[in-house]
Formats: C-alpha cells, sequence, structure tokens
C-alpha cells in the first residue's frame, strides 16, 4: 500500500439492510473523492460484482466469512467471530498511516473490538462517540454519545480535550466548552461533574470553558463542544432524533391535510426545505470514535446509504487533517493524575 495515498477500510457488512446499502454509499462516496482508496471486507457472494469491477482501481476486496451481528454481545464476539467483517477490518488498520475505518455494525462491538485491537492514545483511558450537533447557529460537537455508560472527572477532562481538538479541525478556532447539567450554578448535579468542573477550569482550556449547560440548551449554539458522560448523551442524543423526526412527521401531515395546505406548502417551499437540510440526519451521520490509536468512524445502523457516504467523507476528513496529532498535541499540555 502506497504509504502517501489515503485508504478507507470499510465493514460492509455492519447495520440494516446491509451490504447493499453500504455498498451504494461507497459508491456514491467515490464518484465524489477520485483520489481515496477503499477496502472493503465483507461476504464475496453478497456483493455486486458489477461495482468491484466498475471500480477496481479505487477498491481492494477481502472475503470475510463472518458477520457479527446486531444482537451479538461484545463479550461473546471476543470470543468468537475472529474472521469477521468488522474484527478483520480493524486488524487491518492497526499500526497504519494515512488510514481509517467505517462502520454501521454493532455499537459495543465497534467499541470494543477498536479499543482492544488499537489501543487509546497516550493519557486517554476510555475513548468517545463524538458527533455534531445541529444548532441555530450551525452545529456543536458533543461527546461521549454512548462508547461508555459512566465516565469520572478525569475521563470527563480527557473527552474536554478532545473535543476542543475535534471543533479545530472543523475551524472553530477558539472552541467555547461546557459540561452537560441539570442546572448552570456552580455546585449543581453530581460530584463527578462539580469535580470535572475544577478540572477543565484549572486546565490550558480554562479560557474556553463557559461552565455548565442544561439539555434545552444543546441547540442555542452557546457551546461549541459539550461533554457529558455516554449515558446520558445518548439518552440526549436520541431525544433529540425523536423529536426531530416527530417534527418533521407532522409537518408532512400538516402540508397535505387539504388544498389550502398544499397551497401554504408551496408558499412556504423554499424556507421548509431549508429547515429541513437544517436536521437532516443524513448531513451528520458517522460519529468517530475519540481517543483511539487509528480513526474509526461509527455510521448509524438505520443510515440511508447517502449517510452512510457522509460518514466515509468524515473519515477521510479527519484522516486528511490528523485529528489524533491535534488532540496529542493537546494532551501534552495536561499533568493527568492517575485515576
Amino acid at each position: 500500500m502506497n504509504e502517501n495515498q489515503i485508504t478507507v477500510v470499510v465493514d460492509a457488512m455492519g447495520g440494516e439492510n446491509s451490504p447493499e446499502k453500504t455498498i451504494k454509499g461507497c459508491e456514491i462516496f467515490l464518484n465524489n473523492n477520485s483520489n481515496v482508496k477503499l477496502i472493503i471486507f465483507g461476504k464475496k457472494k453478497l456483493i455486486n460484482n458489477d461495482f468491484l469491477n466498475k471500480h477496481s482501481e479505487m477498491i481492494n476486496f477481502v472475503h470475510c466469512e463472518e458477520v457479527i451481528l446486531d444482537g451479538d454481545k461484545p463479550s461473546s464476539i471476543l470470543r468468537s467471530k475472529k474472521e469477521s467483517s468488522l474484527r478483520k477490518a480493524i486488524e487491518f488498520i492497526k499500526s497504519k498511516n494515512r488510514i481509517g475505518f467505517v462502520s454501521a455494525g454493532n455499537t459495543g462491538a465497534v467499541t470494543v473490538l477498536s479499543t482492544i485491537i488499537l489501543g487509546t492514545l497516550n493519557n486517554i483511558k476510555r475513548p468517545a462517540f463524538c458527533s455534531m450537533i445541529p444548532t441555530s447557529k450551525g452545529f456543536c460537537i458533543m461527546l461521549d454519545l454512548g462508547a461508555n455508560k459512566e465516565s469520572n472527572e478525569n475521563q470527563l477532562l480527557q473527552f474536554s480535550i478532545m473535543g476542543h481538538a475535534f471543533a479545530k479541525i472543523k475551524n472553530i478556532s477558539s472552541p467555547k466548552i461546557a459540561i452537560l447539567n441539570i442546572g448552570t450554578e456552580e455546585g449543581k448535579g453530581k460530584g463527578y461533574l462539580q469535580e470535572a468542573f475544577n478540572l477543565i477550569n484549572k486546565s490550558f482550556l480554562k479560557n474556553d470553558f463557559i461552565g455548565y449547560i442544561e439539555p434545552d440548551q444543546i441547540t442555542s449554539g452557546k457551546a461549541d463542544v459539550i461533554v457529558t458522560d455516554g449515558f446520558t448523551g445518548n439518552i440526549a442524543l436520541k431525544t433529540a432524533e425523536g423529536l426531530s423526526k416527530f417534527i418533521t412527521g407532522n409537518f408532512k401531515k400538516i402540508f397535505t391535510k387539504n388544498i389550502i395546505n398544499n397551497i401554504a406548502y408551496f408558499i412556504l417551499k423554499k424556507d421548509l426545505i431549508k429547515f429541513s437540510n437544517t436536521v437532516n440526519p443524513t448531513k451528520y451521520n458517522g460519529a468517530m470514535v475519540l481517543g483511539l490509536n487509528g480513526i474509526v468512524v461509527k455510521s448509524h445502523g438505520s443510515a440511508s446509504p447517502e449517510a452512510f457516504a457522509q460518514a466515509l467523507k468524515n473519515c477521510l476528513e479527519f484522516i486528511k487533517k490528523d485529528i489524533n496529532k491535534l488532540i496529542i498535541e493537546e494532551l501534552k499540555m495536561v499533568n493527568f493524575v492517575n485515576e
């Protein structure tokens, strides 16, 4: 493999409607990115040969007989399915440069296997799912969104540093950082949140730290980076996704109710499309598993082909901008205590 070439490794078998949707996503991605090599891991007999032949100069295919299913438990995966597309793909990217990995598969399996096989960066105890969330000012960055059920104050400090670096590659020069909490006053919330507040406030991030933020302020644009534990972050994310579907679904019902509402739709069509694009989950698909010794991107399991292509695009950006190098540089600015 050319050391200067960027390569994205794909688990073709993970997620709903795969491998059809992942392969279609790869094709959409390749149509817009001609200078990238894809290495696809999956079951040969289930992959469209016409697609592989059409893009033979840009794709290598690796056959894997086993598949990790959504219902498989991470504990059992460690002992079995060692020839699965997910595991073999993660093993392939280990210790290589200018390479990343994308999967829409079992979230627990992606987290556990990538952590064990790749390891974490120095001074990072646990990886975190990090993604962009739409706000009134564009987007904010939020983590952890589900890699960990629990996190302590030291880990939240690590998350804040990783989120700070993530924001910089998104061209936010001085990202404002906040901790998600039930109130904005000092002393509010659980003890580990208060300890995290103190740690961040004493670090090099203090000038960018704005304290606590409440859940109803997530989309306000007040903070560029929102830090939380994975349990809380995952609930917040899924609540927001459900609310978005509820709102857009009801808009459709309202504007198809009668002819007057249909006319109103055509009058407001441009604004409604603009609103829909703002909350479109396709635009934000592809959460990075920050803190690993490698680039790993987790696509939503139910993502459309277009959304999977967006996850591939995100992976390409993280590789090009060398996000881990930036994280390592920022980690050096903090004296971590033993946990």
